[in-house]
Formats: C-alpha cells, sequence, structure tokens
C-alpha cells in the first residue's frame, strides 16, 4: 500500500524535499499496482498527505511527476547494466539479451513508462522539464552505449540503435503481456486470442537476441 502521511504545510526546504518525496513515493507504489494510465493526481496526493491543490507547489502536473520517475527509472537501469558488464569482455550476444531483458523485467514502472513517454507525459509538460528530463535519458544512454561497447563488439552507432530497439520493444511488450481486466476476460473466453498476451520475458529476449545476431559485426 501507498505510503502515507499527515503532513503540515511544507515551508522549510527540508519540508519541501520530503513532500516531494513522498509524492514521488506514492506515484510509483499507485503505478506499480495499478498501472501508470490507471493512476490520478488526485489518487498521488491523497496517498502522500497532500490536499490535490497543494501538489502544484512541488510539481507542475501528474506528466510531470512520471517524467521525474522515468528519468530516475533509465539511470537506475542503465547503472545496473554497466556494472553487470564492468572488467567483461567479449560478452556473447546470449548474454547479453538475457541481462539488457532481465534487468528490464525487475523494473515494471520502467517497462510502463517507456511508451507513455513519448505519447503522453512529454507532451504535457513545460519545455524545460522535457529538457531536463532528455538530458536525464541521454546521460542514461551514453553510460549503456559505453558499457556495451566495452564489453562486445558494438560500435557506439550499434549500441545506441540497440538501446533504442530494446526500450521500444520492452515498451510495446509489457503492455501486451499485461492487460486490462478487460482483455484478460475476453482471452480467456477466446483462447484463440490468448497468445497476444505472451510471456514478456521470454519474448523479449529472443526479439534481442535475433537484433544482435542481425548488427553487422554482432557480439563476439
Amino acid at each position: 500500500m501507498p505510503h502515507t502521511t499527515n503532513f503540515q504545510r511544507a515551508r522549510s526546504t527540508q519540508a519541501k524535499e520530503e513532500r516531494s518525496a513522498a509524492l514521488l513515493r506514492a506515484a510509483r507504489e499507485l503505478a506499480t499496482r495499478s498501472g501508470v494510465r490507471a493512476v490520478t493526481l488526485t489518487e498521488i496526493a491523497t496517498a502522500a498527505g497532500v490536499h490535490v491543490s497543494g501538489v502544484r507547489r512541488y510539481f507542475g502536473s501528474r506528466e510531470e511527476i512520471y517524467l521525474r520517475l522515468a528519468a530516475q527509472e533509465w539511470d537506475s537501469w542503465a547503472h545496473t547494466v554497466a556494472e553487470a558488464l564492468a572488467g567483461r569482455h567479449d560478452v556473447p550476444a546470449a548474454d547479453l539479451a538475457d541481462l539488457l531483458s532481465g534487468t528490464l523485467a525487475e523494473r515494471p514502472l520502467f517497462c510502463d513508462l517507456l511508451p507513455h513517454v513519448p505519447l503522453t507525459l512529454e507532451r504535457e509538460v513545460p519545455q524545460e522539464t522535457v529538457r531536463e528530463f532528455k538530458l536525464a535519458a541521454l546521460d542514461a544512454v551514453t553510460t549503456l552505449a559505453e558499457a556495451i561497447t566495452a564489453s562486445t563488439a558494438l560500435t557506439t552507432e550499434q549500441a545506441h540503435d540497440l538501446i533504442a530497439a530494446v526500450t521500444a520493444l520492452a515498451g510495446g511488450l509489457w503492455q501486451v503481456a499485461h492487460p486490462p481486466q478487460t482483455l484478460s476476460t475476453l482471452y480467456a473466453q477466446d483462447p484463440r486470442l490468448a497468445h497476444a498476451a505472451s510471456d514478456f520475458t521470454p519474448r523479449l529476449t529472443r526479439l534481442v537476441a535475433a537484433l544482435l545476431t542481425g548488427l553487422p559485426t554482432g557480439t563476439r
């Protein structure tokens, strides 16, 4: 359940930081449980112990909150992959596919957020907020690309293409593999359609491995 706290109005810098952290924490917990699309700003505020009218002292909108979380998820994923590849060389394509897919599967919120970022989140916030997010994501992609090129035979351009493809696949496959109740009921009623809700990790791993095999130089 989301963490709830009864706050007085935040006046000090520390209190404001605590309130912002509480809102981010509530948004993370609600989205992990119900999905990003289903969470409202009022629900986030209530779970954080903040009146909805007071949220704008800390974040301009629900979209800004989730864009901030998306930046955090990019950073977390990048550093986890980089740590796993540190000091390794000639990593086989199958091992890299397992690593990328497995670390994404461990981040359900990130996978859920990936398609929402370009479709809604970036479109509903001020330009400066988008700039901050994109710079954070760029730093994460740079960290990932450097780790991949240092541990495989992929070039920097290929590493960037791989990251773009993997995250695009993960975002789409996650939505398909975690359907809403209406679709789950439909699949149960008509097994012919149930193939759509495939197991996320195995399919993503197969597709990433196939992509790596098809890159010009491939991994050794």
